[in-house]
């Protein structure tokens, strides 16, 4: 008699087959190699960063490593007088428009050595790397780029410090162990370091408002005002928060004295502010809250746009002290009227050099458009909504940008408005 052992694992292995075949052709195995094959590829890129105060220098290495097939090249725009010392793993050639990198399809590295200080003027810094300390932007960290890779790839992005003995660093990004910091800008998909850096011998005051994590650092012994500056933040950022909605998960704040430039200057969630100047000025005006306003907005100005970035953030450095009662209503009216002085019509185009008649007469014009909005929607819709609609945009803010989004937010054209203060009739 034939057994029928084989014969009952012919049935069963076919049994088998049917089953795999049935499963893949399931609409839950169809929809999971649909996710997968959308699911972007990840290539890890470490940013290596050594402060040297002896050398006024950071010696750099970008390092690729999981997923560096991903990349075909990168491109960097280097300034030859700060970036020096270049090496590289695999090849690097020069070509229009920067140095071309093309790593090992299995990873490495490209090395340099940044020169820290850099010059705004004549005679102030806007990075600087003295004894004790050293503040700069983390875009001087790794220049400007660009990046081929394998279709919609994005990098997994992190910052490790090597500091000298005794030296702390304030960075707007979230710590890890071993002086790492982990890089994550949901706009890019090549994250690397951005916003205000502080290294050194600092004085750091670290708060949370209102879901925000605050930082105020400052190299010690120069007098910084930080419980101050502390203050100022908590009672004005309830109104920030009407203004912008969504505030970002950290907020840092470094502040310098001399040889530092005596100004202020944002950055992606930071800024920075000399220690000379005012949390509020003789014209009611805050430049702090001017600079963080220029922060969330992380607005670029386009063709003739400087106007509205620059007046936007004027603007509302006087409201929100306004809105968050630091400053009664008699004395806003005060700073409106020396406002509406110091524009006096004609004074200046809104195309022209930024001062502060420029200003000044910019923040009228947006008052103007704030009234515009207000009246069309019966008071549902303001200025604060036009700002939300241009954060969220992405574009380069522009008079037309301008004109485009004030319809949106009012439901209604204004076209003799907007034909008047085109600076071309200005």
């Amino acid at each position: 008699m034939t057994s029928s052992k084989p014969m009952i694992v012919a049935f069963l292995a076919s049994l088998t087959l049917v089953g795999v075949t049935a499963l893949a052709a399931s609409p839950v195995a169809a929809q999971n190699r649909a996710k997968a094959a959308q699911t972007p590829a990840k290539f890890d890129v470490l940013y290596d960063v050594g402060i040297v105060p002896s050398e006024k220098s950071a010696h750099v290495a970008i390092r690729l490593g999981s997923g560096s097939s991903a990349v075909e090249w990168i491109l960097f725009r280097l300034d030859p007088l700060r970036y020096r010392a270049i090496e590289a793993d695999g090849e690097i050639e020069e070509v229009e428009g920067g140095l071309r990198w093309t790593p090992p399809r299995a990873g490495g590295s490209f090395r340099y050595i940044l020169s820290i200080d850099h010059l705004r003027d004549d005679n102030s810094f806007d990075a600087r790397c003295a004894k004790n300390w050293a503040i700069l932007r983390g875009q001087d960290l790794v220049p400007r780029m660009r990046i081929r890779t394998t279709p919609g790839a994005l990098s997994n992005s992190t910052l490790k410090l090597r500091l000298p003995e005794g030296w702390s660093a304030a960075l707007p990004y979230a710590s890890q162990r071993g002086g790492r910091y982990s890089l994550d800008n949901p706009r890019t998909r090549f994250d690397r370091p951005s916003g205000w850096f502080a290294f050194g011998k600092l004085g750091v005051v670290r708060e949370e408002i209102d879901g925000t994590r605050i930082s105020i650092a400052g190299p010690a012994g120069q007098g910084v005002r930080r419980m101050d500056t502390l203050a100022l933040l908590k009672w004005t950022f309830p109104a920030l928060r009407e203004v912008f909605g969504e505030l970002p998960e950290r907020l840092q704040v470094v502040i310098a004295g001399d040889p530092m430039w005596r100004g202020g200057l944002s950055g992606p969630g930071s800024i920075y502010l000399h220690v000379d100047r005012p949390l509020i000025s003789g014209d009611a005006s805050s430049p702090l809250l001017h600079e963080i306003v220029h922060s969330l907005m992380h607005a670029r100005s386009g063709e003739g746009g400087k106007w509205i970035v620059e007046g936007l953030a004027e603007y509302y450095s006087i409201a929100l002290l306004r809105r968050s009662e630091t400053m009664a209503a008699d004395r806003f009216e005060k700073a409106m009227d020396r406002i509406r002085r110091r524009a006096a019509p004609g004074s200046t185009p809104l195309d022209g050099e930024m001062n502060g008649a420029l200003r000044a007469k910019a923040v009228l014009v947006l008052m103007e458009v704030d009234r515009l909005i207000r009246d069309a929607s019966a008071g549902a819709r303001s200025l604060d909504d036009l700002v939300r609609t241009l954060v969220s945009s992405d574009q380069a803010i522009t008079l037309e940008l301008l004109r485009l989004t004030t319809r949106e937010v009012a439901g209604k054209d204004f076209p003799d408005f907007f034909d008047r203060i085109d600076p071309a009739g200005s």
